[in-house]
């Protein structure tokens, strides 16, 4: 039996596996018994990608709109029209969409290509919510653009913090990590306005109003100063601007604390002390299209920066990303204002460095993201280049019918073929080799298993033939040498190379550099010799309320059987059949909702009710749980239809992921 070792590459977590492949078919896969994360266990997901890479839904063969159509091309043919239709138009015109499931190598090279080729600093990840936001607060207060703890070092913390995010769903492996956690005596706190399953193994479950997330970290943080719970010598010898934050709180009283959130001060109280008092702690909370915004995150950093938990042994702030390379994507530059390694535009020394590397000059002047400009101003994007993505920007259908011009690179069919003029195949990533980084700054090797079939190019190869075409002279004879470029221009990751990876069980987490050759597993504030700052906060609480037309707040999540609007979920067989199976009971999606509601709206389980917001409505059948509170709701959007139908009427949802709150009303069918 040949087993080849990879990298799960459904979400973040970056557990490690064994494939079977024989010929061109990928037979099974195994968990990797050693791996530091995932520790031989593989979630449903992963136990299953063998039937995503064994789909017959992939795209084969370059394909030209003609008359409506698509018609069958060469690369060669297809190439030569993309950089034609790019090189006609002025850089602000053109916008690159990048993909966090590509590999390192690939979105450094789309990265180039967008600012050295075609001259646009248009370019941002199909993931622009949360992540983003969790970066920009963690670099200004730390200097690392990345998770500050290590995802192997949960056993080691006291207290752990879940906040807003279902987590057992959406990284299970984390997930199970956090329980086994609790099951050797950890303090888990989970704080969300719906009753989740991690929910249901903590310690202590703080049922907040929705919407009401921040000001419940504010009220904890509160807490810890007026109780003299602050970690007094931490604070004064590793950290600077907390006397800023502190004053911040005092316009909090303990009644606007505990009537917004629904939650007594006592009851924070005793958080805050657990927090304190336990040697270590870490934060958890999603990141990505369900991220928190960055205010929420900015407390939560604080509550944990003026305890001492951050920059030791088991300790860290944490956000988990919910697709695999999401974390890379930023690392290598996929935004409008970055270069990689989280470097800025605006720095000239890194700019100045890019120049001589690339012999050119660079366009400083940041972009704008591509889900921006669809939004606020679609007519400025005349053509748009799309990497592998899942269905989620369909919801922009409209905007997107005023680009001219829409190239798709992808491997696997999806609806959003259909807005696009031209659509180019990308090997899978088992057909080239590549590296990933994971949610905890863990960059590893995944290795080519079989060659591409149907003489699809791989994706770094492709962009390199772009380039050629459009006059550019690049000359890598393999991904192996992207990333010894990429090395080179990224101080983060100065120290890796394949030869490193190839001999790293597990991994290299960065900084990987002269000072840390070996990789960085966690934030050490001594080693680097350097102090905290704390974020700045706004000290605004705007919790959404109820009212007279709308008495109910509605929260929009996911469900069990659905992930990222289920384009690769689709694709395999397991977890479609559960997710069919939920389909059976609500085919058109449901609306969770109490039992002391339903008795008030005198409806049952299965019935149908109109859900009603100031923005649009939408039938859905009613199921009845304790999980939510009486005048709450709660949504997931995994049914067929149910974003095209009803939720792109609600822009909320889309600014702030399943953090948005929406106020509804219930109408009995």
């Amino acid at each position: 039996m040949k087993q080849q070792p990879g990298v799960c590459t459904f979400c973040g977590t970056g557990c490690g596996h064994f494939m079977k492949v024989t010929g061109t078919a990928v037979e099974r896969v195994f968990p990797s018994q050693n791996h530091p994360v995932s520790k031989g266990r593989l979630c449903v997901r992963g136990w299953n990608i063998h039937e995503l890479l064994n789909t017959a839904q992939t795209i084969n063969r370059p394909l030209i709109k003609k008359n409506g159509q698509f018609a069958i091309a060469s690369y060669e043919e297809a190439i030569a029209l993309l950089v034609d239709t790019l090189k006609a138009l002025p850089p602000t015109a053109i916008g690159f969409l990048a993909s966090p499931r590509s590999t390192n190598e690939e979105q450094f090279l789309l990265m180039k290509l967008a600012r050295a080729v075609f001259k646009t600093n248009t370019i941002s990840l199909s993931s622009d919510a949360g992540h983003r936001g969790c970066l920009n607060v963690l670099s200004r207060g730390t200097g690392m653009a990345g998770m500050t703890g290590s995802l192997d070092e949960i056993c080691k913390a006291e207290f752990l913090l879940v906040a807003g995010s279902d987590i057992t769903k959406q990284n299970p492996i984390v997930g199970s990590e956090i329980h086994l956690a609790a099951q050797a005596g950890a303090k888990i706190v989970t704080i969300d306005s719906r009753r989740t399953q991690i929910a249901k193994l903590s310690n202590t479950f703080l049922q907040i109003t929705p919407g009401a997330l921040k000001l419940a970290v504010a009220g904890i943080a509160k807490c810890v100063v007026q109780d003299g719970l602050i970690d007094s010598d931490f604070v004064r010898s590793s950290t600077k601007g907390f006397e800023e934050f502190s004053a911040s709180l005092t316009q909090l009283s303990e009644q606007e604390i505990t009537a917004k959130t629904g939650i007594s001060i006592e009851e924070f109280k005793l958080v805050a002390k657990a927090l304190s008092q336990a040697k270590t702690a870490m934060a958890f909370f999603s990141s990505g299209i369900s991220g928190l915004d960055e205010d929420t995150i900015s407390y939560i950093f604080n509550l944990f920066a003026m305890t001492g938990k951050i920059g030791k042994e088991g300790c860290g702030v944490n956000p988990i990303t919910g697709i695999n390379n999401l974390q890379g994507g930023y690392d290598m530059g996929c935004a409008p204002d970055l270069l990689s390694g989280f470097q800025s535009l605006s720095d000239q020394a890194a700019v100045k460095k890019f120049n001589t590397a690339w012999g050119v000059e660079l366009n400083i002047t940041p972009g704008r993201s591509v889900s921006e400009l669809l939004a606020e101003s679609p007519g400025q994007l005349k053509a748009l280049v799309v990497i592998d993505h899942d269905e989620g920007l369909v919801r922009d259908a409209a905007a997107l019918q005023k680009v001219d011009f829409i190239a798709y690179i992808s491997t696997y069919k999806n609806k959003f073929m259909d807005h696009a003029h031209m659509v180019l195949p990308a090997a899978r990533y088992i057909e080239e080799d590549g590296t990933f980084t994971s949610t905890d700054r863990r960059v590893q090797l995944s290795v080519k298993k079989r060659e591409p079939q149907n003489d699809v190019l791989p994706g770094w190869k492709l962009y390199a033939r772009i380039a050629e075409k459009a006059g550019a002279k690049w000359s890598y004879a393999g991904p192996a040498e992207v990333m010894d470029e990429i090395s080179r221009l990224t101080p983060t990751y100065a120290k890796l190379s394949y030869k490193k990876l190839a001999s790293t069980f597990g991994g290299v987490q960065w900084p990987c550099d002269e000072k840390n050759p070996d990789g960085t597993r966690r934030l050490d504030i001594k080693a680097a010799g350097s102090s905290i700052s704390f974020a700045k906060v706004s000290g605004a609480f705007a919790v959404p309320a109820a009212g007279k037309d709308f008495p109910y707040l509605l929260m929009i999540g996911k469900a069990q059987d659905f992930w990222h609007q289920n384009n690769l979920m689709r694709k395999t067989f397991i977890p479609m059949r559960e997710y069919n199976a939920t389909l059976l009971d609500y085919p058109e999606g449901y609306v969770e909702i109490a039992p002391d509601t339903a008795k008030a709206l005198q409806v049952r389980n299965q019935w149908q009710v109109k859900v009603v917001s100031p923005y649009g409505e939408m039938l859905l059948a009613v199921k009845i749980s304790a999980d939510v509170k009486p005048h709450a709701a709660y949504v997931p959007y995994f049914a067929r239809d149910i974003i095209a139908k009803a939720l792109t009427g609600h822009p909320e949802i889309f600014k702030q992921g399943e953090d948005a709150t929406i106020p509804i009303r219930i109408e009995k069918v």
